[in-house]
């Protein structure tokens, strides 16, 4: 298991240096325009590295049976999101960038409760199906609560509109409730209904079907969306094999929009090549295999389905955003894990990374009652 959890850190390491690297040349010329700074963004996310780091280290610290152990951290963590995600709807708290009340002001610093709801739904989830054991093929505990809970969630979140992180949200709850034990019946009729009602919102937003006639047409469609992704496209074929050189990118002079947040894996395939591209690809396997094999040795039950659904949540995120800068799928604003700009998806990305190292610290301890001595000798080393 050490290998597993050095392998891990290494990857993710690694993610994030590139990233500061990509985000250097990708966002200098619009924090330039902007700011008049061309490290602008470069700085602040420093700044978010830093304390995701910390972060990252008091998650792998603490005791994820603390969260079967005292119900009062599941739930008021599942309260303060909700909570959270009911305040950016609030004047003068929550701020509206380009339609949307995604995000919370702390003077000059934006956090996005979205994000925190992902996190959120895997602990919360993991806790449930846990405690309510062998009740899981039960209609009500195994399938009504959960749904429950997780539509409160979604429906904020499309409120805000935010149906990246809705998606997000349904998937990960959905699978951990699948291998949990919840009947598939259950699921597909559940499921179901939830793609309708989203659906029925989708079908009523304009920008969001803009996206999606872009991506069936093409440029055909003239969208703006139909722009950024053939954009996209222009920048992996100026990078061929090869690439063409760190801060040699064209398409970050303001031909591809969001060249520093969720397009950024366009950028770093025009600066670095097709080799860069595998490479990334490459290293979310890794982060996959890793998650999986810590899920697959995990001590208990709660650790198996914690390290699930953070390696879900960490790799489904990544998939998906590969898929819409290369237009296999509708373009959709989730960021690229580790590399996109963004302190608050930054800082949740290295909780999932943090919990994960957490389980596997404990995947040779028989005795579940030495788990939490296991946490405390630890620190008192460091």
């Amino acid at each position: 298991m050490r290998t597993t959890l050095m392998t891990l850190a290494l990857v993710v390491l690694s993610l994030l240096g590139f990233g500061i690297v990509l985000l250097a040349t990708a966002s200098s010329v619009r924090a330039q325009g902007l700011y008049g700074d061309p490290h602008f963004f470069v700085n602040r996310q420093l700044i978010w590295m830093a304390l995701a780091l910390c972060v990252a280290w008091a998650a792998s610290r603490f005791d994820y049976h603390w969260w079967k152990e005292t119900p009062a951290l599941s739930i008021g963590l599942y309260l303060f999101v909700v909570l959270a995600l009911m305040l950016v709807f609030v004047p003068g708290i929550g701020v509206k960038v380009k339609g949307s009340y995604r995000w919370l002001g702390f003077g000059p610093f934006r956090v996005q409760p979205s994000e925190f709801a992902k996190f959120m739904t895997v602990v919360v989830m993991s806790v449930w199906m846990d405690r309510i054991g062998r009740c899981v093929r039960q209609f009500w505990k195994g399938a009504v609560i959960p749904v429950l809970g997780l539509g409160v969630i979604a429906a904020l979140l499309v409120l805000e509109p935010d149906f990246g992180a809705t998606m997000v949200v349904c998937v990960v709850g959905g699978l951990l409730m699948f291998v949990a034990g919840t009947r598939i019946i259950y699921l597909l009729g559940f499921g179901a209904a939830g793609i309708a009602v989203v659906g029925t919102f989708v079908l009523a937003n304009a920008n969001r079907m803009e996206r999606i006639r872009a991506w069936l047409h093409g440029e055909e469609s003239g969208s703006a969306a139909a722009y950024q992704l053939k954009q996209a496209l222009i920048a992996f074929e100026n990078g061929g094999p090869w690439g063409v050189g760190f801060n040699q990118s064209i398409q970050k002079y303001n031909y591809l929009p969001e060249a520093h947040t969720d397009f950024i894996f366009a950028i770093g395939g025009e600066e670095f090549g097709f080799l860069f591209s595998i490479g990334v690809l490459l290293a979310f396997v890794l982060v996959l295999v890793c998650g999986i094999r810590i899920s697959q040795r995990a001590p208990d039950r709660l650790g198996r389905m914690l390290a699930f659904g953070m390696t879900v949540l960490l790799v489904f995120q990544a998939g998906f955003n590969i898929g819409v800068v290369t237009g296999c799928l509708p373009t959709k604003g989730l960021a690229l894990p580790f590399m996109s700009y963004g302190g608050t998806n930054l800082i949740t990305a290295m909780l999932a990374v943090g919990t994960l190292v957490n389980i596997g610290r404990h995947v040779d301890v028989s005795d579940e009652r030495m788990h939490t001595q296991v946490v405390k000798n630890a620190t008192i080393k460091l």
